[in-house]
């Protein structure tokens, strides 16, 4: 066994594109408990522009490498170590990671992050399933804890994340609206039977209360600031307000995020209705049997064709800077996937 050559993509210090840069490394045999993958496919959520640019409380330290979540082939593990039933050396497998490094062309992670590939399921649209569809399994059944023909409100719902809720609301058979603007997105949400509310032109609070005057029995939020209060008042009784990220102001949304966070829990006092906060990377980290069997799920669920993201675009690894461009430029609809030389 023996130190493997290979190429990552770095940010250096925080900024624009221009801060990403490919380098050379080496990877060290992997210590017991662990694998070495041949990462094939890594999806780019707009989290790893705000880690980019330094927006994100959760990187905070530079040089780092994006990404959250990929899929790899299995090269080899400890010699003599734990190989649990579904792992062997060629295994396609899917992760998503507690902290971020998956714009890289191999990596060393613990068993317990490896699921495996159900068979005959694409890399590349694996590759888009981990992040958005385990959050959407935290904000609805770990934090909304909701059942069939209740109602909901999605804020941003043309999203990445706010599709994998409308995709696996619709299964639940959850009623839904969802907040967008984007061309074409009338018929993107129509496609999983969520109602519409432009919110460029509508109030999403005076057009519930007019369709839905009991309230709504949840709302999920990745915005925060004032629209957070708004979102709490059309909750019907006993009703919960689910926040998963938070919207803030260029240079500081660090700041915004802390006070969004505050002010979620500081309106669980209320008494009457609930809040929450989802915060899967911790949840990951702090729970592996949840996200084994939802990653597991989720993978098996677009094996069956029951769910299928949509990919906007794949791009080569050593693009990743044009591809963070073209998703601030609002370029790329839908999810957009990277693509190393084994792919």
């Amino acid at each position: 066994m023996s130190e493997i050559a290979y190429r990552k993509i770095v940010v250096e210090r925080f900024g624009g594109t221009e801060t990403m840069r490919p380098v050379e490394a080496t990877l060290a045999e992997p210590p017991p408990g662990y694998a070495r993958l041949k990462v094939l496919a890594s999806g780019v959520g707009f989290t790893d522009l705000m880690a980019r640019s330094g927006d994100y409380l959760l990187q905070r330290k530079v040089p780092f490498t994006p990404g959250y979540e990929l899929v790899g082939e299995i090269v080899d593990f400890t010699p003599d170590g734990p190989r649990p039933a579904g792992l062997r050396e060629g295994a396609r497998v899917a992760g998503a990671l507690t902290k971020m490094a998956a714009y890289t062309e191999y990596i060393c992670l613990p068993l317990w992050q490896l699921v495996p590939l159900p068979d005959g399921l694409d890399p590349v649209l694996a590759a888009a399933i981990p992040l958005d569809h385990l959050t959407a399994l935290s904000v609805l059944e770990t934090h909304g804890r909701l059942v069939a023909g209740e109602t909901v409100l999605i804020q941003g719902a043309s999203g990445g994340v706010g599709q994998a809720l409308s995709r696996l609301g619709a299964l639940r058979g959850l009623r839904m609206y969802g907040t967008a603007s984007a061309p074409g997105a009338e018929e993107l949400l129509a496609q999983h039977g969520v109602t519409l509310i432009d919110y460029r032109r509508q109030d999403f609070e005076a057009v519930l209360r007019e369709r839905e005057p009991g309230g709504v029995q949840a709302v999920f939020d990745h915005i925060g600031g004032a629209g957070l209060r708004k979102a709490y008042r059309v909750l019907s009784p006993g009703g919960v307000l689910v926040s998963y990220a938070f919207s803030g102001r260029p240079g500081r949304m660090v700041g915004d995020t802390v006070r969004g966070a505050a002010r979620v829990k500081l309106m669980n006092l209320r008494p009457g209705r609930r809040t929450a906060l989802s915060m899967v990377p911790a949840e990951i980290k702090g729970d592996h049997a949840w996200y084994r069997a939802g990653l597991e799920r989720v993978l098996d669920m677009a094996a069956r064709g029951e769910i299928a993201p949509r990919i906007g675009s794949v791009h080569p690894l050593m693009k990743a800077a044009d591809v963070h461009a073209a998703l601030e430029r609002r370029e790329i609809t839908g999810k957009a996937v990277l693509v190393t030389d084994q792919a």
